[in-house]
Formats: C-alpha cells, structure tokens, sequence
C-alpha cells in the first residue's frame, strides 16, 4: 500500500488506522477489556498540542509507525512513560464523529485526521517517523465553531472526546502483545 504523505496538514487517507499511546487501567491485562470512560482523559490536548500549529492531537499512521517506533518517540520525552496501552482507531470513523453542543446545534465533519510533519531531520533518521499525524478540529477551542457560549464550547469538546474514547474501546491491546499480535498472524501466512 502506498500513502500519499507528501503535503504537510494534507489529510490522511480514509483507509487508514491511527494509533495513540495511554497508560492501561490497572485491571486490563487481567479483563483485557476497557470502558469508554476510562479513555476520556487521554483525548485531552496537551499544552503542546494546543500550542503546535495546526494545534492537533499527536497520533500516528499505523502503517507507516509501528506501536514500538512510537513508544521510542514517547520514551525520548518521557524516559519513564508506562504508556503501553496501544489504541487504534480508524480515520474514516473519526471523521463520521458528529459534535453535538445541545439540541439545536450539530457538528457533523468536526474532526480530521492530517499529516503533520516532524522536522526534517527527525523525519529521516527515525524509523516510524513518517508516520505522525495528528487529530485536528473541534476538540481545540480555536477550531470551534462560532456562536457557541462558553457552556456549549465546553459540552461539544467533552462530547468530542466521549466519542473518540467509545472508538478507541473497540480495538486496544497492550504494547507488550504487539510482538504475540505480530508472531501469531506471521504463523497464520
């Protein structure tokens, strides 16, 4: 498969799985299950996001970024992370997302997923590097739309949120079983 990641903030292709890294719930490896709510937080931008432009939500193309190439970039940043939880969400889904801010006013194509370009040198001496991208739009206060008070703002991000973690409930493992994941369909073929 080829991508076409040749243009900065150019939109990821449908297709596509993004992956994003949190810290597992003490009982999943245990119930290897997780609840929406328990990944609410984990769609929060950080100051860096907010601050990046366009401001995004880090995430990473699967196909071109391996969980373990991303938790490299992590463990660069924050040599202690215990984020190993890998959540994969499909593009395609995270664009069907309609914001909703109360009753009368919906959102529907509040959310992208596009490229964002780490700089050059990076790019080209990290494996998975290619692969960053980022979640773009409603859940940024600068990106909502006109017209909503404070309350609504606040409603329609945290609804934003709410649906991304329902999403990334579906389809989450721990980095560790990556390599079982890995060697189990490589048996398979």
């Amino acid at each position: 498969m080829k991508l076409n990641c040749v243009k900065n903030s150019a939109s990821v292709p449908e297709h596509c799985y993004v992956i994003r890294l949190a810290r597992p719930p003490k009982d999943f490896s245990e119930k290897k299950k997780i609840l929406p709510i328990q990944l609410d937080e984990i769609f929060i931008p950080s100051s860096d996001d907010r601050r990046a432009i366009p401001p995004h939500l880090s995430v990473w193309v699967e196909f071109l970024t391996t969980p373990k190439q991303a938790y490299n970039f992590l463990l660069k940043n924050k040599p202690n992370s215990d984020k190993k939880l890998v959540i994969r969400l499909p593009v395609s889904e995270i664009r069907k997302i309609v914001g909703i801010a109360d009753k009368e006013k919906t959102y529907p194509g509040i959310l992208n997923v596009i490229w964002v370009f780490l700089e050059e040198s990076v790019r080209n001496k990290c494996p998975g590097a290619k692969g960053h991208s980022g979640i773009t739009g409603g859940l940024f206060e600068k990106s909502l739309p006109d017209g909503l008070t404070k309350g609504q703002q606040s409603k329609l991000r945290k609804y934003l949120r709410s649906e991304l973690a329902k999403l990334a409930s579906n389809d989450c493992f721990l980095l560790e079983e990556e390599k079982l994941l890995t060697e189990k369909s490589n048996k398979q073929e």
